[in-house]
């Protein structure tokens, strides 16, 4: 009897270190599922930040990431769902920051151009 009983024990002792990792699984595939598919996006000729060009992509994806390591850090037992969401909050977050410097910058270059051009008919008359 003290077999079976051990024998159980090991058995649900399995079952449940399984279930963890495939949790641990689920929650990792929830954030790579949601960064490819932003990168994605990017990417994508027609898609809605494609003219940010891959530098600023790459550095959205990585900041997603980054998001996504503290979140799980500081939330251990978040369910694959909330991790999701999570995920596609932090990729709008930064997408959004991302679009905003592109335009300030293409903003400040074309001030820039303008008043370069302003001094050279200054400079030539």
């Amino acid at each position: 009897m003290a077999g079976g009983v051990g024998g159980v024990g090991a058995n649900g002792g399995a079952q449940q270190y399984k279930a963890a990792n495939d949790t641990d699984a689920e929650k990792t595939q929830a954030v790579t599922d949601v960064v490819n598919s932003a990168v994605a996006g990017m990417n994508e000729s027609k898609g809605k930040i494609s003219f940010l060009g891959e530098g600023r992509i790459d550095k959205v994806k990585g900041k997603i990431q980054d998001d996504m390591k503290k979140f799980m850090a500081a939330n251990p037992n978040a369910t694959p769902a909330e991790i999701k969401k999570e995920a596609e909050a932090s990729a709008a977050k930064n997408e959004s920051v991302a679009t905003f410097d592109k335009m300030r910058d293409d903003n400040f270059f074309k001030k820039l151009m303008s008043r370069r051009k302003e001094l050279i008919g200054d400079m030539w008359g």
